[in-house]
This record gives C-alpha cells, structure tokens and sequence, in this order.
C-alpha cells in the first residue's frame, strides 16, 4: 500500500491494508489444499496430448459494450456477433450485429448476445450440411448451454424459451452437419470436480485441474448425464447447505430432518433435479436436447502454460475426444492460454466505447426531439463528463 502515489483518506488506506492482509492469508491457505487436490489425480485416467489431426475448425463469439449506458429509457448497447473459420487453409469471416434498448439488466444483455451467437453458430452447421462450408469443429466462448440449460427446460413462453429453441437449432445443426463442437470455459465458477472429492470443494475447476495436470496432460472427467446426477447432492447439501448438510440429505431421501427454510428448499433442488434433468434429455418438444447428456466434460493443461482449461465437448463429427483436446492444445496462444481461433474471434468481434456512442449518437439524430430525453444517462455525473 506504501507504493500508492495519489491521495487516499487514512481510513480508507487502513481498511484496504487489512483487507490486502486478510486476502493473503486467504490465499496462503490454498497450498494446504493442494496436496488434497493432487492427490485426485488417482480417481481420474490422466493422459498425455497427443499429436495433433488437421482439422477445418470454426469459432463464433459475441460481444458488447460493457457495461452498458444505463440511459432514462432503459439498457443500452451494441451487440456484434461473428465467426472466423480456417478450412482447406483459408479464413472465412463474418461479422454482424444488433442494438439493445430495453429496461432490464446486464445479465439480460449477456443473455441476447448468446442467443444471437448460438443461432449464428446453428447457421454455420446448417451451411456445413447443405455443403456450403468445409468443417469439422465449432469452436464456442464459454459454456456449450445456456441458462437454465442443461438443468432444466426453460418454461413454454417464458422469458427463457428462447434459449430451448436456440440449442435445440444448434444441436440439431451439429447432428445433421456431423460436426462436433468444443466449448472453452475461460471464465470458470463450477466445481464439478467436487464429485471426485466426494465433497464440496473450495476451489473451483480451473484452480482443483491445474493442481491435478502437469503441462501436457488432460483427464476427462465424464459425459454431462452421468457427472450432474453425481453433482447436484454434493451442490446443494453442502456448497449451498453448508452446515444443515446431513439433514438436506436425509430429506432429498424422504427421510424426516429438520430444516430451516433454506435448507427446505434446497431439500427440493435436489429432489426435483433428477426430475427436471431427465426431462432435457427426454423432451419431445426439443428432441436435440438429448445430446447434452452426451457432452463430455474434460480439463487440459497446455505444454508451457500453468494453469488448465475446461472444455465441454458434443462429438458429432466422430474425431475423438482425444484428438479434439490434441487440436485444442497445440493451437494454444502463447499469450492467453486458449485455443487461437478464440483469441481471433474474439478480437473480431469487439464493441469499443467509442462505437456504442456513436451509434447512440444517430439513434439520436432519428429520436423526435419530445423523445430525446430517454436517451440520456441516468447518471449525472456521465452527462455532464463530455462523453455525449
């Protein structure tokens, strides 16, 4: 704190400082971890990357202005969605995009630029099955499903049954086109492997894998049909139940427990999960769906980099598991650690502040003048910065 350069209040430096310290101490306790988590390495089958097969790979991505303007009419922002493809050693690009104004949240926002990417991407295997494009592997951002996908099926006209028809598009894509997908997690919150524990683990994947991997390594750690049913008691009798654990599990078994209301309704989590999951994997509204019981989850550690990476795999196209992670891999960045493709994607698809006010700028120049002032900033303070 002594390197700081700029004024800052005494109280609020103390504070800082003991937060610093009690953060540290925090994370010092992670190297007593470590052993335990290595030691999983028994429960799985861990192997060494292979040689890499030549594949025409694709990789979409969405992106937008973050955050958003939170105007007097609502959210605003621009959304770009696109691909980039390599087949037969040619790029193949494409790049689009979308406005958002709507008086909800950011999450909302996230949510829209990941249905757009998903309908994109369904388009691409569409393209693939007419024999339009030459591919063997979709690359995605993130996580293959979207919320509340693969747990449970959205609700016929609720706000999230777009996501049922977008997945289903895009597994029926995969399935026709025969091609598989791969969906990189950079940003890691689940604690899957929890089930090789047989416990709640402190950690989340990225930090339990990469104590398990050395450069070059990767496990599998099962199809989503078998490691969810597995993973729902440990999640919410103990991540979320914590100390009413054993009663929470006693309960989901139909046995008498005494519960707190939080415990009662995470009681019923665990009841109706199997319910809800078994009726993704046997809708015959979505009949596609089916397939997410098939995605294989499974952690990487690339040769010259530290830390792993999660990866959910549908393996339409017939490559192998195993030579998917190979592909995955050998194309790592050497800066970020991901699959390169993701990297030119991503880098393809980025909204600038700049863009998110000019295009603010001509809605305006179209807004009747009695109008104008919904599109203002809620803020102030970001109204008188100069910035419009």
């Amino acid at each position: 704190m002594e390197t700081l350069e700029y004024w800052l209040e005494p109280d609020l430096v103390i504070a800082l400082r003991h937060e610093v310290d009690r953060n540290a101490e925090k994370i010092a306790r992670l190297q007593r971890l470590l052993e335990e988590l290595r030691s999983l390495r028994e429960a799985v089958e861990v192997r060494e990357v292979g040689k890499a097969p030549a594949l025409d790979v694709y990789a979409v991505d969405s992106s937008y202005g973050s955050p958003p303007l939170e105007l007097v009419g609502g959210v605003f922002t621009v959304v770009a969605y696109g691909y980039v493809g390599v087949a037969g050693g040619v790029q193949d690009r494409f790049l689009t995009g979308a406005l958002y104004f709507s008086d909800s949240k950011e999450a909302d926002v996230s949510r829209f630029a990941a249905l757009l990417e998903r309908r994109l991407a369904a388009r691409l295997l569409e393209a693939k099955a007419r024999g339009e494009k030459k591919m063997d592997l979709l690359l995605i951002d993130g996580e293959l499903s979207l919320h509340p996908l693969p747990f449970n099926l959205a609700v016929r006209g609720g706000k999230y049954e777009e996501v049922n028809k977008a997945m289903e598009r895009l597994l029926r894509g995969a399935a026709a086109a025969r091609v598989s997908i791969a969906a990189v997690a950079k940003r890691v919150r689940s604690r899957y492997l929890s089930v090789l524990a047989g416990r709640c683990l402190p950690v989340n994947d990225k930090v339990a894998a990469t104590a398990m991997l050395g450069p070059g390594e990767y496990f599998v750690l099962g199809k989503l049909r078998d490691v969810l049913p597995r993973w729902a008691p440990i999640h919410y009798a103990e991540c979320e139940g914590g100390p009413e654990k054993e009663a929470i599990l006693r309960c989901s078994r139909g046995e008498s427990a005494k519960l707190s209301q939080r415990g009662e309704r995470l009681c019923r989590r665990i009841a109706e999960f199997g319910k809800n999951f078994q009726e993704v994997l046997s809708s015959t509204a979505y009949p596609h769906l089916r397939l997410l019981g098939d995605v294989v989850v499974a952690y990487y550690l690339p040769p010259g980099h530290r830390t792993a990476v999660r990866v959910e795999v549908l393996d339409a196209g017939d490559l192998g598991v195993d030579n998917i992670i190979s592909f995955l891999a050998s194309t790592t960045s050497t800066v970020t650690g991901y699959p390169q493709i993701l990297d030119a994607v991503d880098q393809y698809v980025r909204v600038s502040p700049d863009l998110v006010e000019a295009v603010l700028t001509a809605l305006l120049s179209k807004t009747p003048e009695s109008l104008t002032h919904l599109m203002w900033p809620t803020n102030m303070q970001k109204r008188l910065s100069g910035r419009f």
